[in-house]
């Protein structure tokens, strides 16, 4: 199955998230909203759903494919993955998509990213975790984001909307080294621990950027050059 590229032209956040501290490695850049969308139409890493009335859920994907804690064992639920996977050339494709499919009566629904109780394994699942191994299976790295970061559901159902996390420009320059240094071998899994859920199922999807996402200062100086353009114009008006 093909997955198609989500292409992003905004930075700017309507709804879906508190903002990141800077210091995350994996930080919100905007939401997405798909029809048409499951579990199968997305290339889903990683299915998150808490047992029983447990308001914690954590969980991930190890790198021999299996999965430990809460995460969903189908083939097309937790997985690893590759760049040639997503046909990525580059680590500022690179994206995770965490969509939400909490049950409950809060409005908007939401979760909070937190750090993960498990006692095995739990370093693979903080928060929302990417973790980069080698081919041999040594884990190289790891991308984290911020603890405490509460993610509104963007739209009901599993599948293709939610929140896209990506790299900071520093990670993508670490991550573009290792994958210099180690001829395109790596293999990623993710992880995730949720606090204040209510039942989920969610999902984190790894997908491809096709439009890079200008950073908020850019769109300060954008809009400071469009007014600065408007206010030349109308004293040219007035001269006339």
């Amino acid at each position: 199955m093909k997955y198609k590229p989500i292409a992003l032209a905004a930075a700017a956040l309507a709804a879906g998230l508190a903002a990141a501290p800077a210091s995350a490695d994996l930080t919100p850049l905007t939401t997405v909203q798909l029809t048409g969308q499951g579990v199968g139409a997305s290339f889903t890493t990683l299915f998150l759903q808490g047992a029983g009335s447990a308001t914690t859920e954590s969980g991930g994907v190890l790198f021999n494919g299996s999965v430990f804690g809460d995460a969903g064992g189908g083939a097309s639920q937790s997985r690893t993955f590759s760049f040639a996977d997503l046909a990525l050339t580059n680590a500022s494709q690179l994206a995770l998509l965490v969509n939400l499919a909490e049950p409950g009566s809060e409005s908007p629904p939401s979760v909070t990213t937190a750090a993960s109780p498990l006692a095995t394994n739990g370093n693979l699942a903080g928060n929302i975790t990417l973790n980069v191994y080698s081919a041999a299976g040594v884990l190289l790295e790891q991308h984290m984001a911020a603890a405490g970061l509460t993610l509104n559901q963007v739209a009901s159902g599993l599948g293709g909307s939610g929140i896209v996390f990506g790299l900071t420009p520093a990670e993508q320059t670490t991550l573009n080294n290792t994958m210099a240094a180690n001829a395109g071998n790596e293999v990623f899994t993710v992880g995730a621990t949720f606090a204040n859920s209510q039942g989920g199922p969610e999902t984190i999807s790894a997908i491809r950027l096709v439009t890079a996402i200008p950073e908020p200062e850019t769109y300060a100086l954008m809009l400071a050059g469009l007014g600065a353009l408007g206010f030349i114009a109308r004293r040219r008006r007035e001269r006339r």
